[in-house]
This record gives structure tokens, C-alpha cells and sequence, in this order.
């Protein structure tokens, strides 16, 4: 095992060796000394939710493209979602119904996005009032959204039609339909679940391109049926969000309708430890599932892991594991098995107008690929460049270290290879 997080080294823990889908990660109790694993697939989900998923006739191909998730009763919603300044108007709509947090029903329509058409607000709104005759669940108690192709007006025709009656559609424990219903270009579902002092916590994911979250096409959905108040369950959520799906990228584009949501049935007590394990527990299935995205991601061989320690800040240092990610010619030179180090201090030393951090000089420099010293303090280190290639040819996670000055913050972020295949996937997206 190794730790994945510098300030949740402790706690969170994660077996890469299998790769991307097939990681396992786990937490530590804080009054035991045992651990909780992390499922990857949905065998716990909580009572008192029953969902719909399945084609409709959105997609053309005949793959699932619409669901509805019910809570038996008024539970509670909090969400983070995408800072785009072109974002969606289910967005908008959500936003307003989060605020207050007493949420019962999802509802996600795939395959389209319903961003900057003639009238999507229109859409959502008639969606919303048509879910409230079907399910009776007030307008104000849903969350709607809708991924895919940009400027496509929705089908309402098509999706009014498969409202009506969902009702009668509905199946407990059945979270699996909407993990498939939710999917575009991704290659399979993305799921996890655990249970943990009598506590259920469940989720999925998708996503594969258009990757920078910066929140809080990427949609996470979380159910639980923890009693919490909506304050925690905001302030956790944005945390676990922060530390895992805002580390991840895969082609440095927000996407108009990002958003993590998570739902409570908001029935089972727990202690002040039992909150504390609910957040780890959050946090693992967050980081689980953005590692998957990245896993899966268009085009996607392997998945790059920066780490970036220094002296000014962990902002500082956060910023900078996002320049290796980001970078085309380090996510390039991963896919070409290529060490190159030169790249490394390219991208570390690209402008953003955000840093504190002063020049950096050789002297004070050191870069590791997969755990190898390729540069120490001014000077560049003779390698087996053959060895090193077969490496990284050979590894699901190529790890970057960089380490400036004397460190005292340090940063993680998760990035992916760059292929022809990210580039025919998206260069054929609407042809």
C-alpha cells in the first residue's frame, strides 16, 4: 500500500498495482485498529431509494440515456458543480433547489447537453413540473442534469414520454441502472460503496472528456442514508470534492455541467467518530471514482500522478502538480514512454500570475520519475534511459516528483496519458 494524499496519508490508503477500475482503497478507524474497504461496485446501496434507468431514445445507438432516482421520502441534497461561465441552465436550477438542501428526486438525461439552445430553461422547467405531476415530488425537491452534445436542443417529446409513467418503473436497490444511464463516451461504469457503523454510502461517476472540474462532461452522484445536519454534509462534501475530483484532469477543459451531488435518506444516527468516518469514507469513494475517470478517460493509457512539494504554500504547490498534469507535451511523452525530463521543468515553470514562488534555480530543484532521480540540485543524473522507458511502459500510474527549495506544503494531482486516440474520439464527436 501507499498513501495517496499528503494529509490523508494516515487514513487512506490505495493498492495501484492492479491499476485504474481494479484499485483498492481503504480507510482507517479511528477507534480500532482495523480498516474499512472500499467496494468497487454497488453490493451496498441504503434503503428507502428506487431508480429507473434505460433508453428512451435520446442516443441513437440504443445504449441507456435516461434515469430517475427516487427517495422513498424527503431527504436531503447538497452539490457542488462547475464554475464555467457557459454553464448549463440544469445548473442554474439546480442551484437554487441545493441551497436549501431538502431533496428527493435525480434526474439525468444523457447524450444531450441541453447548454445554450433556444430554450433550455424552458426544457427544464417543463421537465421539472412533468417529474412533479409523475412522481410527487416538488419542483423545488429535484435535482435535473444533462450531459452530452452542446447545443442540441433536447427531445422533449421523447423525454415528456418517458416521465410519464416512470412511476410504475421504479426498482429498489437498483442504483446500477442509473450508473449505466448516466455514461457518454466512457468506456464502462464507474461505481463504489462501503458500509461502516451501521452507515450506507454509495456512488458512481462519469466522465472521460472534457476533464478540469472546477467546482466545487463530469457527473458524480452519492446516496446515503446517514442522519446529518445539512451544514456538515455541505461542508464535508466540499472538502472531499476539493482534495479528489478538483486534482484530476484529464484535457484541462471545464465542462458546462460538472457537478458531484450527494443525497441523504437521513436516517441513521451517528457519533461525533461516525461523522468523522462518514468523511473519510466520502473522500475514498470520491478519490476512487476520480481515479476511474482518469482510467477510463478518452484516448487513455495510463494515468500520471504529480506530486509537488516546496516552500510557499500548498496552493503553490497545488498549482504546480496541475502544470504536469496539464501539460500536453509531459502527457505526450508519458504516452511515447519517453523520461524526459526537460519537460518537467518546462511545465513547472510556465507563468500563471498565481504563484508566490520566486525563479526557481537548478540548485534548488529535484525531479523523480517513477521513484527514479533524474535531476538533484543542479544537476542532471545518468539513467538507464532503456530500463526507464520499459518502466513506464509497464506501470498503469507513472509517478512525477518534484520537490523545490526546502519543502513544507505538498500537493497531489492525477492526470492521464494524451493518445490519436483522444483526438479521433473528439474530432468525430458530432460527425
Amino acid at each position: 500500500m501507499k498513501s495517496v494524499l499528503p494529509d490523508m496519508g494516515v487514513w487512506l490508503n490505495e493498492v495501484v498495482d492492479p491499476g485504474t477500475e481494479k484499485d483498492q482503497f481503504s480507510f482507517a478507524r479511528l477507534d480500532a485498529d482495523e480498516r474499512v474497504m472500499i467496494e468497487n461496485d454497488l453490493r451496498h446501496q441504503p434503503q428507502g431509494i428506487r431508480t429507473y434507468g434505460g433508453h428512451i431514445g435520446i442516443c441513437a445507438n440504443g445504449s441507456s440515456d435516461f434515469t430517475v432516482v427516487k427517495l422513498d421520502k424527503m431527504g436531503l441534497g447538497k452539490a457542488v458543480y462547475t464554475r464555467s461561465l457557459s454553464c448549463g441552465d440544469a445548473i442554474r436550477f439546480d442551484r437554487e433547489n441545493t441551497r436549501h438542501g431538502d431533496i428527493q428526486l435525480l434526474c439525468v438525461v444523457s447524450k444531450n447537453a441541453n447548454v445554450f439552445t433556444p430554450t433550455s430553461r424552458q426544457d427544464i422547467d417543463a421537465m421539472a413540473a412533468k417529474l412533479e405531476n409523475e412522481l410527487d415530488v416538488p419542483v423545488a425537491s429535484q435535482l435535473i442534469s444533462c450531459t452530452g452534445v452542446i447545443g442540441v436542443p433536447l427531445p422533449m417529446d421523447i423525454v415528456s414520454n418517458a416521465i410519464g409513467g416512470v412511476a410504475a418503473k421504479l426498482q429498489p436497490c437498483a442504483l446500477e441502472l442509473a450508473a449505466e444511464a448516466i455514461l457518454t463516451t466512457d468506456k464502462q461504469a464507474k461505481m463504489a460503496s462501503v458500509e461502516f457503523d451501521g452507515v450506507t454510502l454509495c456512488g458512481f461517476a462519469k466522465g472521460a472528456g472534457m476533464i478540469e472540474p472546477n467546482m466545487a462532461t463530469m457527473l458524480s452522484y452519492f446516496f446515503t442514508d446517514v442522519q446529518i445536519d445539512k451544514a456538515d454534509l455541505d461542508r464535508i462534501l466540499k472538502r472531499a470534492v476539493d482534495k479528489t475530483f478538483n486534482s484530476i484532469s484529464v484535457d484541462s477543459d471545464t465542462s458546462t455541467s460538472d457537478t458531484v451531488a450527494i443525497f441523504s435518506t437521513n436516517e441513521k444516527a451517528i457519533d461525533e467518530v461516525g461523522l468523522q468516518h462518514f468523511e473519510r469514507a466520502l473522500t475514498a469513494l470520491c478519490l476512487k471514482l476520480a481515479r476511474d475517470i482518469l482510467g477510463q478517460a478518452e484516448g487513455a493509457n495510463q494515468v500520471i500522478e504529480a506530486t509537488v512539494s516546496l516552500p510557499t504554500s500548498y496552493e503553490d504547490a497545488r498549482l504546480f502538480t496541475k502544470k504536469i498534469i496539464n501539460s500536453p507535451l509531459i502527457k505526450t511523452a508519458v504516452y511515447g514512454r519517453d523520461p524526459n525530463w526537460g519537460r518537467i521543468v518546462m511545465a513547472i515553470g510556465k507563468p500563471s500570475g498565481r504563484e508566490t514562488l520566486p525563479e526557481i534555480q537548478p540548485a534548488d530543484l529535484l525531479i523523480k520519475i517513477l521513484g527514479q532521480t533524474v535531476f538533484e540540485y543542479g544537476n542532471p543524473i545518468p539513467i538507464d534511459l532503456e530500463a526507464l522507458t520499459d518502466r513506464m511502459g509497464e506501470v498503469k500510474t507513472v509517478d512525477i516528483e518534484v520537490e523545490i527549495g526546502s519543502p513544507v506544503y505538498t500537493a497531489k494531482a492525477w492526470g492521464c496519458d494524451l493518445s490519436e486516440g483522444y483526438i479521433k474520439i473528439n474530432a468525430e464527436y458530432t460527425t
